[in-house]
């Protein structure tokens, strides 16, 4: 019998992502048993989904719930709404680099103390955005709420590991899915209804408050799950040698690279939806909400259907098909635009696929980068995380950076990301990829 907490593979890696003739591809992925360190006693599955659920869905509340107010903070500030932009671009920045932190800092320190410290640091910087008046303020406090927000996309998952194994931790990584799932459909209308009958500080106080509320759960409802024996000594610095290591394998770099470009769509629509919705087609923020909802219930469709269609066509096609998808509705919005083909429904069907197949890219991208890496897939999915949001962070800083009144250099942002996504696609596979 193995030792506790060890990783049995019952399967080696072969044929990994290439079609074989049969139709589909998963039928070759390994079969991981992780047996955990100890069992888990007894605990309130109840409790602990609620209190995981709402942590993150906290950074997505940061994230999507003041995206109706841009134009009201731009009015309120006297600044253009491409200066606006910037305060979430240094939120994705923070974002990035956190949660490359935050995973060693967690298995170093125990899981309630880096999270405390995040929210902490979260709410407090809420604060901040609600009282001040400049906009260069607006932007740092920004992304110190962005590296708050980031404890909660990266220690929930350690918790679970932590408390549950097999089919009880699938079931709440299941229903934490759903609750970030869900929360980008919300949170604008939220953010909507909010900025209707309050100024757009309101908006930064209810932050605040769910910052303060999150606290709270976890002081009160969730106790350490990581116990001082457990614990690495080497802290961050030590996860560089493996970061490190994972980019230089085109195993891992190609695949995360592939999902970072698309992910840049999705953040330049971030950045750029409420000018191209609420100024450019005069929508009122109410609508806006409902199609920015539309969107994201295309995209968490598509991903619920990922697994199905992986088995039909196989990692590597469904990756080109979707990637080409997204390249031609991209191409077709930039050609809209330059013409001046003033259409709210082609804008919104070009939209919807290029942030819908998201859906699909990102799981598919994320698997196969991590399944070749799975004795690090901690580090490995760190290290994912932030390469792209690196990349839609550097999206998001183009379209503002570019702004010009016009749709067409965010049309032209998305254009290019999906492009490269595109040739990274048909970048043939590195060896450990497939059979010899």
């Amino acid at each position: 019998m193995p030792p506790l907490g060890s990783v049995r593979r019952r399967k080696e890696y072969s044929d990994r992502f290439e079609d074989d003739g049969s139709g589909g591809t998963l039928s070759h992925l390994p079969i991981v048993m992780v047996t955990p360190f100890e069992a888990a006693p007894p605990r309130s599955t109840l409790r602990y989904t609620l209190v995981l659920g709402t942590l993150v869905a906290l950074g997505a509340l940061g994230i999507d719930t003041y995206l109706p107010a841009f134009p009201a903070i731009a009015k309120s500030l006297g600044v253009t709404e491409g200066r606006v932009q910037l305060s979430l671009v240094s939120y994705f920045i923070a974002v990035a680099l956190g949660q490359v932190v935050y995973g060693p800092l967690a298995d170093r320190f125990g899981r309630r103390m880096p999270m405390l410290a995040g929210l902490g640091l979260f709410t407090m910087a809420s604060v901040g955005c609600a009282l001040t008046n400049s906009i260069e303020a607006l932007i740092v406090l920004r992304f110190f709420q962005g590296l708050g927000a980031c404890a909660t996309m990266v220690i929930p998952r350690a918790v679970v590991r932590d408390l549950r194994s097999g089919e009880e931790a699938a079931k709440l990584f299941a229903l934490m899915m759903l609750v970030l799932g869900v929360s980008p459909i919300f949170a604008p209308l939220l953010g909507s209804f909010i900025i209707t009958w309050l100024p757009w500080q309101a908006m930064f106080w209810f932050l605040a408050l769910y910052g303060a509320l999150c606290m709270a759960s976890v002081s009160l409802l969730l106790e350490e799950s990581h116990p001082e024996e457990r614990r690495t000594s080497g802290g961050v610095l030590s996860a560089f040698g493996t970061y490190a290591r994972l980019l230089r394998d085109r195993s891992f770099l190609v695949p995360v690279m592939n999902g970072g470009f698309s992910q840049a769509v999705l953040f330049a629509y971030l950045t750029a939806s409420p000018f191209v919705y609420i100024q450019l087609y005069h929508v009122d923020p109410k609508v806006y909400s409902l199609l920015f909802a539309f969107n994201a219930v295309g995209l968490i469709g598509l991903a619920q259907f990922n697994v199905v269609l992986l088995r039909r066509f196989g990692a590597t096609r469904l990756l080109r098909f979707a990637s080409a998808v997204q390249t031609v509705s991209a191409l077709v919005l930039l050609l809209s635009f330059v013409l001046r083909v003033d259409s709210l429904p082609l804008t919104g069907l070009c939209l919807f696929l290029c942030v819908g197949v998201q859906g699909m890219v990102g799981p598919t991208t994320m698997m196969m980068a991590l399944e070749p890496n799975p004795e690090v897939a901690g580090a490995a999915s760190a290290l994912s995380g932030t390469l792209q949001f690196a990349c839609g962070a550097i999206s998001g800083s183009l379209v503002s950076a570019l702004f010009n009144g016009t749709a067409v250099p965010f049309a032209l942002v998305v254009t290019v990301c999906a492009a490269v996504a595109l040739g990274l696609a048909w970048l043939r596979p590195s060896p450990r990829l497939v059979e010899a």
